[in-house]
């Protein structure tokens, strides 16, 4: 799985890999398999971020919302 994008929002899915790895799944699964290929989430603060996927790259990238 290649992940690529904002360092913060990266930071935020490492840090649910420790400590919710269930939800991290579900994130991955959402932005395989929603219509838009996106799923958002937020980190502490309520900084708010959309996990994109490509599937022709198999690639998933991290933005900013």
């Amino acid at each position: 799985m290649k992940l690529s994008g904002d360092p913060r929002g990266i930071d935020v899915l490492r840090k649910f890999k420790d400590e919710k790895p269930e939800y991290l799944k579900f994130l991955l699964k959402s932005a395989q398999t929603n219509f838009d290929r996106r799923a958002r989430f937020k980190d502490e603060e309520g900084n708010e971020f959309v996990l994109e996927y490509d599937p022709l790259k198999k690639e998933f990238n991290v933005f900013r919302d």
